[in-house]
């Protein structure tokens, strides 16, 4: 059967409890209440479990098992006698087959496939069991694979949502690796890639954050929510199609917020000025080493480190590449600052220069190198079990100065700065379709730019200079008279711009003066009035010499006119 007995040996017990525990929910008597959702969740599990250890005949019936379990969850199956004896059946059914897992009858196969369909019927779907067209995945494991992302992208969407609510909290992510459980490990996602490459970097960018404190960085809530659009478009491409779209604009966009939000490329902060210039104290609470690896946790490392190296030197696309340069990364993270012995030390230092070069972008420039020098590295770690230490030290070292020395050097040059804005250019069809004779001999290609108005007038300065004309003014352009250059008018003195001054005005001129004088003592008899009455003892008195004063006054301007 190609496979090892031990893992068969394990799906045995794992499908044995599952078939256990669907039987017991089918003797729920006929009219009563079934617990449908625990009925469909273990046939789930069972059938992801089948996946996995590919056997497909098995998968298929448990497959017609969880369609009837939906039909019965969404009330469009009634749990009446006939229904639970075909349930029955069924599960005794897969009982049989599975007991005779290792020495399968010719028929068993066949007659599973027959009972997954028949359990589709009963359910009131149609047989998923015709073949794909795509890379000869069947309806059935499409439709598992494609329901499976769903959920997952679905669970993604509401971490975002409670990441982007609060990012000092963990509770969004809880639902995140249970609901990937069914789909990661099973086996057809090495034939849908970027599938797998897309959960790997999930469950990679979890460990990141669970590893930070307080709240996480505000471009991480845009992670999980690029994740979610990424396995929704490739469980539709599933369905649609057979397999994802390895180079999908989503799956870049996730890759590409990875390397936004967990790229550690700052510079390394010293621990002294984090704390306050005074005596302290400053460290509350001593810290505790990491364990100390031993030679099976060292020779693990080298088996997976040799894996993974491997897999980035077969990644078909960037997008794949940067995914598994992330899993990796991450992957690496526990390792940082191991020690305990000298091999577990120089594997931290390993991966500090690993996970610096990723940062840096010097992994993703040259992969190869990159690939070869990680594989150089596990394949020393590997032999620690069976030989002496010191070499495999020696070895791990010159990988990391060869790591170091790559993560040192820029990935690509610096691009000059431009003098100006930067533009997107296309060539005119119709003047790339002049012949070569019209074309001015030595005049630049004509372009146009994108449609803004500072790449436009960017354009026109270039076709002026070009060309040796003086450039227009907005008089020109709006038909006002040609004024004479400065030259032909004259240089026109700065004290004639400036407004003339003033005459002195003198103060006497401000003053009351005959008439105007005894007017405006008249106009404040009313105030005098007022004050006398309530200021001045005897007032009323004085109120009547004033009276006779003011009317010698209007006697006087009578006269006067």
């Amino acid at each position: 059967m190609g496979q090892s007995m031990g893992m068969l040996d394990f799906f045995v017990l794992e499908a044995g409890e599952y078939l256990e525990r669907l039987d017991a929910l089918a003797q729920t008597p006929a009219g009563a209440v079934l617990n449908a959702d625990e009925f469909v969740r273990i046939a789930r599990a069972w059938r992801g479990g089948a996946l996995m250890a590919s056997q497909q005949p098995m998968a298929r019936a448990a497959q017609g098992l969880e369609a009837a379990g939906r039909s019965l969850k969404d009330a469009r199956l009634a749990w009446d006698e006939r229904v639970r004896g075909e349930i029955i059946r069924a599960v005794d059914d897969c009982k049989t087959y599975l007991r005779r897992i290792r020495t399968p009858a010719p028929e068993d196969a066949a007659r599973a496939e027959e009972l997954g369909a028949a359990l589709e019927r009963l359910a009131g779907r149609s047989s998923g069991a015709a073949r794909s067209s795509g890379g000869g995945l069947d309806a059935g494991a499409r439709a598992f694979v494609a329901r499976e992302a769903a959920a997952i992208a679905s669970a993604l969407d509401h971490a975002a949502q409670g990441l982007a609510a609060d990012r000092a909290s963990r509770d969004a992510l809880g639902g995140v690796a249970p609901t990937m459980s069914a789909l990661r490990g099973v086996a057809v996602l090495n034939d849908l890639p970027p599938l797998g490459d897309l959960l790997t970097a999930v469950d990679g960018a979890l460990k990141e954050v669970y590893a930070t404190s307080g709240a996480v960085g505000p471009a991480v809530p845009s992670v999980f929510d690029a994740a979610a659009k990424a396995l929704a478009r490739a469980a539709r491409a599933v369905v649609d199609a057979g397999r994802p779209d390895v180079e999908s604009a989503q799956a870049g966009v996730f890759a590409s917020a990875l390397r936004t939000a967990f790229a550690a490329t700052g510079e390394v902060v010293p621990i002294e000025t984090l704390f306050h210039g005074d005596a302290g104290p400053h460290v509350v609470r001593q810290g505790s080493a990491p364990a100390a690896l031993s030679r099976v946790d060292l020779v693990s490392q080298g088996e997976f480190l040799e894996r993974a190296a491997d897999e980035l030197s077969r990644a078909g696309s960037p997008v794949v590449r940067d995914l598994r340069l992330f899993g990796m990364a991450s992957a690496l993270r526990p390792l940082a600052g191991a020690g305990g012995r000298p091999v577990a030390g120089a594997l931290g230092r390993l991966a500090d220069a690993a996970r610096t070069a990723i940062d840096r972008g010097a992994a993703a420039a040259d992969i190869e190198f990159f690939a070869a020098t990680v594989a150089d590295a596990a394949q020393a770690l590997r032999t620690v079990e069976t030989g002496d230490e010191a070499p495999v030290v020696a070895r791990i070292e010159a990988a990391v100065a060869r790591l170091g020395g790559a993560a040192a050097a820029p990935a690509a040059p610096p691009a000059p700065a431009p003098d100006r804005r930067p533009r997107t250019t296309r060539v005119v069809p119709e003047l790339a379709e002049l012949p070569a004779r019209a074309r001015e001999p030595g005049a630049p290609t004509v372009t146009v730019e994108e449609p803004d108005l500072a790449s436009g007038y960017a354009t026109l300065e270039d076709l002026i200079t070009a060309r040796g004309l003086p450039m227009g003014s907005l008089g020109e352009l709006l038909g006002a008279p040609a004024v004479a250059p400065a030259e032909e008018a004259g240089v026109v003195p700065i004290e004639s711009l400036a407004p003339d001054e003033e005459a002195v005005v003198e103060i006497a001129s401000l003053l009351y003066r005959g008439p105007a004088a005894l007017k405006h003592a008249l106009a404040l008899q009313p105030q005098l009035d007022a004050r006398l009455a309530a200021e001045v003892p005897g007032g009323p008195g004085v109120t009547a010499l004033l009276h006779e004063v003011f009317d010698l006054i209007q006697l006087g301007l009578g006269a006067g006119q």
